[in-house]
């Protein structure tokens, strides 16, 4: 048996398949590359797949996560070269490498910050208020965040500001790029475009979404006070 963690990139038109369909062309994908997963007991078996954590449809990605686990142990590079064959456009398998097989942390448990590039190409006046805006932004103590929970059926305020570890900016000619570190995972989560919602409140900027394109870059660990690639993440 094996337990391997693979890391793959979402680009151009696959940003918009939903994770159910991800799950299903990963799943597909390991049949054809005759890679025997492992299933778990009971009555209605799954394959065991998991995912770090899903990606917003609409997002890009050069740093997704999936761990998975193999009835037979294949070298995590024959894995890699066998998955690679089976991949469309779009979806690239990056690496593939060994984990842990005893302790079987999951990496959604691990998983603790994902880094963002988000580029805004709207008018120059609305531009310039937002890079003028990141700083009051940011200087503030609360953000607060209103959204619907089904749960309690109604709508709940949350502050959003202890999830942003940082932003920075930088403009060019016809375009903002925003480079944010944001708490993601079980001890707390935040959607970049959560944020970017909040920001553009704050800098009185319209929100149109056909004007934001959004990229997951990485995701992290902590490891004492360092922020951990997950791609180093060994369960």
């Amino acid at each position: 048996m094996g337990r391997y963690l693979l890391k793959f990139s979402k680009e151009d038109r696959l940003k918009y398949i939903s994770h159910l369909d991800l799950l299903r062309l990963f799943q597909r994908a390991f049949k054809r590359a005759q890679i025997k997963l492992k299933y778990s007991q009971g009555y209605n078996p799954h394959a065991r797949i998991a995912f770090a954590l899903p990606l917003s449809l609409g997002f890009e990605s050069g740093a997704e996560y999936m761990e998975f686990e193999t009835e037979i142990d294949y070298p995590a590079a024959e894995a890699l070269k066998m998955l690679q064959a089976q991949m469309p456009a779009g979806l690239g398998i990056l690496s593939c490498t060994d984990m842990a097989e005893t302790s079987k942390t999951p990496i959604a448990a691990a998983l603790d910050f994902a880094s963002y590039k988000v580029v805004f190409k709207g008018t120059t006046e609305n531009m310039t208020k937002v890079v003028e805006g990141i700083r009051p932004f940011m200087k503030q103590e609360q953000i607060m965040n209103k959204k619907f929970s089904k749960k309690k059926k109604k709508e709940v305020e949350s502050d959003i500001r202890p999830h942003i570890h940082s932003i920075t900016t930088v403009k060019g000619d016809d375009k903002v790029t925003l480079s944010m570190m944001l708490r993601t995972g079980s001890r707390g989560n935040l959607n970049a475009e959560v944020l970017v919602e909040e920001l553009c409140k704050f800098c009185e900027v319209p929100y149109e979404r056909a004007e934001w394109s959004f990229r997951r870059t990485e995701m992290y660990y902590e490891k004492g006070r360092n922020l951990v690639e997950l791609s180093q993440f060994k369960g």
